[in-house]
């Protein structure tokens, strides 16, 4: 199912007139993950097996400035952990349940050969909790690496398929991972265990060399991270320098985070709320309730200019779009 609907929005106590409404489209799809692709103007969602036909197992293209479905394709068992490069066309998927990831070719959605992450003696195979794409190095993710199918593990760099080096086993563990700006700037998050560890890995020809590790600045189970310029943003609200990793400032709020830097804007989805903050002052300016939205967020991205879109375990897709006077160019 897909439909839209118009309604007015409260920025700054007040409500916004009719021409300031904004256009929000549900699609009824269960989907684990959603990412955008600059590339090619299109949003991506992985969608388990229990979708059943046509999109079970798949990666299903949607537009984000209507909500049709232009395209899907099987890519194998369990997709969830989804990255699009910054760069290129191209997206990597995580499969859970064959414990490997996949490129997916976003031009003609025609995916590549899947690669095994390996396993832990002891716990059995790795998959992948999170996947990250290399800037300016296509062919090349961090893909942070759950042993035995739960928790936080190691974190490897991947060229084309093939693990660079191999694990270093005194690494700090982590399960949300995003890179900087540069090849060389990786970040992780343990969101698994009490010590909440935050690392700066640094990343050559042996793989994850080593790591600057800093404990209990973002404290969340669950929580994961975006990276933007020098700054760390959580889903927890907590917000980190990049470069000294220690705590700037916090959101008053929690749930998946975009970054709008040509706003100096950051968006939450927080329970069935699109809330935006000021970047610099950590004060909210905005907030937008879904109608019909159910259950929880579980992954959001930006899609373009005045667009956000959303994930729920509800088994809902909801894009926001046309807030014109508020969202700007620049979504992450």
């Amino acid at each position: 199912m897909r439909f839209s609907m118009f309604f007015t929005i409260a920025v700054l106590g007040t409500t916004a007139s009719s021409e300031s409404c904004a256009q929000v489209f549900e699609i009824s799809l269960p989907a684990k993950n959603i990412a955008y692709s600059s590339a090619t103007g299109m949003l991506y969602v992985t969608v388990p097996s229990s979708a059943g036909i046509p999109y079970g197992n798949g990666l299903v293209e949607i537009s984000p400035t209507d909500a049709s479905i232009t395209g899907n394709v099987y890519v194998g068992s369990e997709p969830n952990p989804l990255a699009t490069s910054p760069d290129q066309p191209i997206a990597y998927v995580g499969l859970d349940g064959a414990n490997a990831v996949r490129p997916v070719d976003l031009t003609t959605l025609i995916p590549g050969a899947q690669f095994s992450l390996g396993s832990d003696r002891f716990l059995g195979p790795y998959t992948a909790q999170q996947i990250a794409v290399m800037p300016g190095a296509a062919n090349t993710v961090a893909v942070s690496l759950s042993p035995g199918g739960g928790g936080a593990g190691n974190v490897a760099i991947f060229d084309s398929g093939v693990m660079r080096g191999s694990i270093n086993p005194s690494i700090p563990f982590a399960n949300a991972i995003a890179f900087g700006p540069t090849a060389n700037q990786l970040y992780g998050y343990d969101n698994y265990d009490t010590s909440f560890g935050l690392s700066k890995y640094s990343i050559d020809t042996t793989g994850i060399s080593s790591a600057t590790y800093v404990s209990n600045v973002i404290r969340a189970f669950y929580a994961t991270i975006v990276v933007d310029a020098s700054t760390i943003y959580s889903t927890s609200g907590a917000t980190v320098d990049a470069t000294s990793l220690q705590l700037v400032g916090t959101y008053e709020t929690s749930g998946p985070v975009v970054v709008d830097d040509s706003a100096h804007w950051v968006i939450f989805a927080h329970q069935n709320n699109v809330q935006v903050y000021d970047r610099e002052t950590f004060v909210q300016i905005f907030s937008m309730l879904i109608p019909g939205a159910t259950g929880n967020p579980i992954s959001a991205t930006g899609c373009g200019s005045r667009c956000v879109a959303i994930v729920f375990n509800s088994g809902q897709i909801f894009i926001v779009s046309n807030v014109e006077y508020i969202f700007d160019n620049g979504f992450e």
